[in-house]
């Protein structure tokens, strides 16, 4: 006796075999139903998972059940790798095969509920995700099921009536002056110095860093130019231009002895070493380690939170030096607009947004100071 297990799926316990039953564009215009038999339903799932993915790519008329998954991939593989960055693709990615489609992917996309979708954010939460991560589930699905809206493949997005987790404020910390001393000389002489200071001195991002070649630095006039830097895909390297034309920039290192001193040191270290043995840092990385190897951003930041760590100084990450770099900036009454460009911002905005919380004291030295000049009154 054949039982239906589920659309386009049923079963036949006599003959222990699966049958599915799909439905083509016949002649006339007419649906033609075919039926076919697989010994295990494993079998049967995928010729069905198959025939609803080749119905979105293959121009077949819209169908009417599409599974989450089928939908996920295919808005990735059409729509956003051809106009992504790989390392934004991997992201997704990352979040899809981790998370979304194990929870959602066998559901039909017309058949995803605002509920089952405010359940699957609850989800995250009990697995330890923060608040700010889940939020950029939201905003994948969001996108994800706006594109099946314009394609015909369901009426409405329903993630539009799902409340997705309040923002969390991100927790900065950032060194002082005085601590960045202290860590530039705890630094001296290791590997890590000069992926320290590049940091702390000029503000450079982790990726920026990995990604400097000695080509790139002018040595004479004291100037470097950032406009290549290094990421990792799955575990493997990936050189590319800077995230914005914004990011691309050139800075001036002359005004800091220190880091000029250390840069030209290395060079001339690298020039020695690459005369003993050519195949020693070919590419002219800056920030290497002991083997003359490139660092790939993950591992540069471990490698400088355990020597942190190490030295027993208050932990800050990598980034949090850039953040340091910009509160003394800051404390040394350098023009917003000039602290934008140093850090490679599109725009003021975009660096009050992001740093606001360095910037909460100027403001009020600005409100003293108008104060100051209305009353005639010196503060």
């Amino acid at each position: 006796m054949r039982k239906t297990l589920k659309r386009n799926l049923s079963y036949d316990d006599r003959n222990h075999l699966y049958y599915v039953s799909l439905y083509y564009d016949g002649e006339n215009g007419r649906r033609v139903r075919r039926t076919r038999t697989y010994p295990t339903m494993e079998q049967a799932e995928q010729v069905i998972a198959e025939y609803r993915r080749a119905q979105l790519l293959g121009g077949m008329s819209t169908p009417k059940d599409v599974f989450v998954e089928d939908w996920l991939r295919y808005w990735m593989d059409e729509l956003i790798k051809p106009n992504c960055e790989e390392t934004t693709c991997h992201g997704y990615e990352n979040i899809l095969n981790t998370h979304m489609i194990p929870s959602l992917g066998r559901l039909y996309v017309q058949d995803l509920t605002p509920v089952r979708v405010q359940q699957y954010y609850g989800e995250l939460r009990k697995k330890g995700l923060a608040n700010n991560t889940i939020r950029k589930h939201h905003v994948l699905l969001h996108a994800a099921l706006g594109a099946a809206v314009r394609q015909g493949i369901v009426g409405a997005n329903v993630t539009c009536l799902v409340t997705p987790p309040a923002r969390e404020a991100p927790q900065h910390r950032f060194y002082d002056s005085s601590q960045l001393r202290m860590l530039f000389r705890a630094s001296e002489g290791t590997p890590l110095e000069v992926a320290v200071k590049l940091a702390g001195c000029l503000g450079l991002r982790r990726s920026e860093i990995c990604g400097l070649k000695w080509r790139n630095v002018d040595l004479k006039r004291g100037v470097l130019t950032v406009c290549e830097v290094r990421t990792a895909v799955s575990g493997r390297a990936l050189e590319k231009a800077p995230k914005s034309y914004a990011s691309e920039r050139r800075l001036a290192f002359g005004g800091s002895e220190d880091l000029e001193t250390l840069l030209k040191r290395l060079h001339r270290d690298w020039e020695r070493r690459r005369k003993q043995d050519p195949k020693y840092n070919p590419e002219g990385y800056v920030a290497v380690n002991e083997a003359g190897k490139p660092y790939q951003p993950d591992v540069l930041c471990q490698r400088i939170a355990q020597f942190i760590a190490a030295q027993g100084l208050p932990p800050i990450s990598l980034h949090g030096l850039r953040h340091s770099f910009a509160s003394v900036a800051n404390s040394q009454n350098v023009p917003m607009f000039s602290i934008s460009k140093a850090l490679g911002h599109s725009s003021t905005s975009v660096t009050s947004a992001v740093y606001m919380h360095l910037f909460d004291d100027a403001v009020g030295d600005v409100v003293s100071q108008v104060a100051s000049a209305i009353t005639g009154k010196e503060q």
